[in-house]
């Protein structure tokens, strides 16, 4: 699992460990990530969301040991990533969406034959786990043709299969989507989520763009935002320090002007308006946090002799979510 609790230049925890960090950049120096506080649980899938510059990809690299924090603590699978640099990286695998770290004229078997020496993989041992690792991001096909030859979307599978060589028990994948066609993106997220995760119980840290990958994948995700988290939870539970009013959506069997105009009147109600459905009028109501507003609305229904057949609670769109956690309030 991963913990991080916040200070300077520091890292995170990842699997069974904990972490303070803020991380200041080349000079001129400045804060690049501050107050990052986490925690990673093992086996699971883990989100990090947030605009470009947000500091996401430094946070990654900080978790997977690639820059060293200013003050603070990571831990993964129970190791200091500072202290005990090689026990973290023996437990961590890492895919980002860098092709220049492969051998463009060698074959994809051949660069995960190097890059598995590289991890201390010999021999039969290391020629089993290639075999395995191509099966499992579907390369089996192409695997003894030149890497320079690959699709985009071969490619990112080959990042993956890379990271996967050593079978970490912590996964960090930055943007594994990113330039993937679409048949293939679901195929990768397929194997993320279902493989990786579900099946392997691997812990999963993703770095991603994709609000609607973000939201189906993760079992949590943490909003980055100018170098601080600014939400972290369940991406269905983002939105709960947001609530300054609630929409429901009604349906009934009819709906007159005069039943429009005591809804409107409700104390608590902020807006309502009407459509046609298949199933007769609905009824959609922005509420405020007066938890009498709805009980009041129902009774209005009932007292005009019109037929309630159904209530919704209208959930906000992620991006209506994310809009409003990186979006700086005006002065």
């Amino acid at each position: 699992m991963l913990e991080v609790a916040s200070v300077y230049k520091s890292f995170p925890t990842v699997y069974g460990a904990e972490a303070l960090f803020r991380y200041r950049g080349r000079p001129p120096r400045r804060t690049v990530l501050s107050d990052i506080n986490l925690h990673v649980s093992k086996g699971e899938l883990f989100g990090l969301l947030g605009p470009n510059g947000a500091g996401k990809t430094t946070l990654l690299k900080l978790l997977a040991t690639l820059s060293v924090p200013d003050s603070g603590r990571i831990e993964i699978s129970g190791y200091d990533v500072v202290r005990q640099p090689r026990m973290a990286k023996s437990k961590i695998g890492l895919a980002t969406s860098e092709e220049r770290s492969f051998y463009f004229r060698l074959t994809g078997r051949e660069n995960l034959r190097f890059f598995g020496a590289l991890a201390g993989l010999t021999g039969r041992r290391l020629a089993t786990r290639i075999d395995e690792v191509v099966e499992l991001v579907d390369l089996g096909y192409a695997v003894d043709q030149r890497f320079g030859g690959y699709s985009s979307g071969m490619r990112q599978r080959m990042t993956v299969a890379r990271a996967l060589l050593a079978d970490p028990d912590v996964l960090f994948l930055d943007e594994p989507t990113r330039a993937v066609d679409p048949v293939h993106a679901e195929e990768l997220r397929r194997l993320i989520r279902k493989e990786l995760v579900d099946k392997h119980g691997k812990t999963v840290v993703l770095a991603t763009n994709l609000l609607e990958e973000a939201w189906s994948m993760c079992d949590r995700l943490a909003i980055v935002n100018h170098g601080r988290i600014v939400a972290i939870g369940p991406p269905q539970s983002l939105d709960v320090n947001l609530r300054s009013s609630s929409r429901y959506r009604l349906i009934v069997d009819h709906l007159d002007e005069a039943l429009l105009r005591r809804a409107r009147a409700i104390e608590g109600v902020i807006d309502a308006s009407a459509e046609a459905c298949e199933e007769g009028m609905a009824l959609t109501v922005e509420l405020g946090t007066d938890g009498r507003s709805l009980t009041d609305l129902m009774h209005a229904v009932a007292s005009n002799g019109t037929l309630l057949r159904d209530v919704t609670s209208i959930q906000p769109l992620p991006v209506d979510v994310f809009r409003a956690l990186t979006t700086p309030e005006a002065p």
